[in-house]
């Protein structure tokens, strides 16, 4: 934590000196909110805890202090239910939660330069750039599932992004980098909801610690993401491109080092001023995901002198390759627009097998008055069930309402 407050010291001379050069320019602050009210009714489930009704907020809220030309201070502020499973529909056990475990934290909070146009530099903790679609897909729950698998949060360290050609023809590409580790400091921590007593399903209620383990947890900067984006294709007027690899150290938990890949593409055609489609995917996949987490299997055997069935426990790894991948298609006309996705999650491991999950999600939405917006939507869902083990089967009528504005 030391160098990288010393780095942020470091960058106020610059804002100074931008400040000076700057005629007329005076500190604001920018302010944008994306936020949604959702409901998931899971009216049918193969596990009776996952049927019912769950209700709660997920967006946030992101405000730039702009102290000087090119130099600001950026922040995001996340709400989601931090629940296992919560931000999914979860298990309302057949009843309706309002707003259970919803909670609030800090995303993002770093410094961002930008020295010229064309090059950006970042200190602090952010969102490393590795996954897009957690950003930006369309539908109901689709950004949200994305989030809870390829989203590299809790990033502590440096970023920098810089476009590298601009051309007519050729189009628009970008070049960002980051080198991070997983954040342990107080910003971590949730701004409301602390964990109650004996309730195991929260997932995030506290600051990060060693001992949690985990991808990055290293206590060093020797994590890293590099990734490529493109857009402005005179020859593909709508195309844009995403690409991204991702390595994380193992914490204490873990035995081998994580590495993620990621290919994203979106194009978008117009067919009238009114009518347009937008085709999107993209799929991720972690080499070594969670690190390659060190756990205990039960053998099964007999002795040999009594002929009895014996336990033997047996220390070892779990090798895991996770994939994630999406694929939909959303068409607009006018304020109107109906989406289209399928996700798949395959985690393929050495011990502890998990079935594949898919999920199809179809939704309706127009834009409102005042900057709001409404979907609602169908979703039928292949899970795995954690207590029985297999595939189980649910559907979901789902609802957002959203609004959005500066």
């Amino acid at each position: 934590m030391r160098p990288l407050l010393a780095a942020l010291a470091a960058l106020l001379p610059f804002a100074a000196a931008a400040q000076d050069s700057a005629a007329g320019f005076r500190p604001h602050l920018a302010q944008e909110v994306d936020i949604g009210l959702y409901t998931v009714g899971t009216t049918s489930a193969s596990d009776a805890a996952r049927r019912g009704t769950s209700t709660y907020l997920y967006g946030e809220l992101a405000a730039g202090l702009h102290l000087a030309p090119g130099f600001s201070i950026q922040g995001v502020l996340a709400f989601e239910p931090i629940g296992e499973g919560d931000a999914l529909g979860g298990t309302p056990d057949g009843g309706t939660t309002f707003f259970r475990r919803q909670s609030a934290f800090l995303e993002a909070l770093y410094l961002e330069w930008k020295p010229d146009a064309d090059t950006t530099l970042q200190a602090g903790r952010f969102v490393a750039p590795f996954g897009r679609g957690h950003h930006d897909f369309p539908g109901i729950l689709t950004r949200i599932r994305a989030h809870e698998v390829n989203a590299i949060t809790d990033s502590l360290g440096f970023g920098a992004s810089r476009t590298f050609l601009s051309d007519p023809v050729f189009g628009e590409h970008d070049i960002s980098a980051a080198i991070f580790t997983l954040d342990r400091t107080f910003l971590s921590s949730t701004l409301a909801t602390r964990r109650r007593c004996c309730d195991e399903a929260y997932e995030r209620f506290n600051r990060n610690t060693r001992a949690q383990g985990g991808p990055g947890n290293t206590g060093q900067m020797d994590n890293a993401v590099l990734a490529l984006d493109g857009d402005g294709f005179e020859w593909a007027p709508g195309l844009s491109y995403h690409l991204g690899v991702l390595t994380r150290g193992a914490g204490d938990d873990g035995t081998a080092r994580e590495w993620g890949y990621t290919a994203a593409l979106r194009y978008e055609q117009r067919w009238s001023p009114t009518q347009r489609t937008l085709f999107f995917a993209e799929g991720v996949q972690f080499r070594n995901a969670a690190a390659r987490p060190r756990t205990e299997v039960t053998l099964l055997g007999f002795d040999p002198d009594t002929g009895d069935e014996v336990e033997t426990m047996l220390d070892t790894s779990i090798r895991e390759r996770r994939s994630f991948t999406t694929l939909g298609v959303q068409h607009r006309i006018g304020e109107w627009r109906g989406t289209l996705a399928w996700q798949r999650d395959q985690r393929k491991r050495s011990v502890e097998a998990v079935p594949t999950e898919n999920y199809v999600e179809a939704s309706i939405g127009t834009d409102l008055p005042y900057n709001f917006s409404i979907d609602a939507g169908y979703q039928y869902g292949r899970y795995a069930r954690e207590e029985v083990g297999g595939l189980g089967t649910s559907h979901a009528v789902l609802m957002r309402l959203g609004w959005r504005g500066f």
